[in-house]
């Protein structure tokens, strides 16, 4: 069913799209990933970026219908994404990140070169898709260095950048927020470097701050001093440096504000 067909709904035309006519039983969202995906929504405060789209979109309760179980489910989040409020791009690109979790998680030979036929048949610009890309490896948690490269394109927008660094903060092996590698606060300061996205959550100021000191204390010291003398914000910024520099065996892997 072509989702240009005017005799087609465009729910109808997305929904053909998760379906393999060699594997018609097959339904992408298996039992394995629904798991992850919830435990991935659990790690991330209950929000994916996937959820935070939805809302933005009038969805209330993404995590109802995402993610869907059975096709009946599928087509009810189709179709709440299609009576949303964004335009028809959005909506593709909202499709776009649905597709990649069925399609992609399990390995691209599932369904192969899936993504750039239908970037280019609903001609999304590559931007879009770009972001899109950027924002389902933060929420699989997979090539979050891939993402953080992608982000630092100047034609992306700067939204969500709380959620985005508490996906990087996630980057490491350990089962916590709290447990990070220096890898991990490498990527952080690069995301804030590179992306330059505006910092206004004190979590946010403080977990790129600890990210610093663990790339350079020079640079940590430095970003605190460029915050006016006696403001609450470089006070605490400076107590968080030195608490690490106190207690370097359990910040080593803790950029995670206390």
């Amino acid at each position: 069913m072509d989702i240009d067909d005017p005799n087609s709904s465009a729910v109808d035309a997305w929904l053909a799209l998760f379906t393999l006519s060699s594997h018609t039983s097959v339904f992408p969202f298996t039992p394995h990933k629904l798991q992850f995906i919830e435990s991935r929504r659990v790690l991330m405060s209950d929000f994916l970026l996937f959820d935070v789209l939805l809302i933005r979109g009038a969805i209330p309760t993404p995590d109802i219908l995402f993610p869907p179980s059975d096709c009946a489910g599928l087509r009810k989040l189709l179709e709440a994404i299609d009576g949303s409020v964004y335009d028809r791009l959005k909506k593709d690109c909202l499709v776009y990140i649905l597709l990649k979790w069925a399609w992609d998680a399990d390995g691209r030979e599932t369904n192969p070169g899936w993504d750039i036929r239908f970037v280019e048949k609903r001609c999304i610009p590559p931007q879009f898709a770009a972001l899109a890309d950027a924002y389902w490896l933060l929420d699989t948690g997979s090539n979050l260095a891939k993402a953080v490269s992608i982000l630092s394109d100047a034609r992306l927008n700067r939204d969500y950048v709380s959620k985005i660094l508490q996906a990087l903060s996630l980057s490491s092996p350990a089962t916590s927020a709290t447990d990070s590698s220096p890898t991990t606060a490498a990527l952080i300061v690069k995301y804030i470097r590179t992306a330059k996205p505006l910092l206004i959550e004190p979590d946010d100021i403080d977990l790129y701050v600890l990210s610093l000191a663990q790339v350079s204390f020079t640079d940590a010291w430095t970003y605190q001093r460029t915050f006016p003398e006696g403001s609450g914000t470089r006070e605490r910024l400076l107590s968080n440096i030195v608490r690490w520099c106190l207690m370097p065996n359990e910040n080593t892997a803790d950029v995670r504000p206390h």
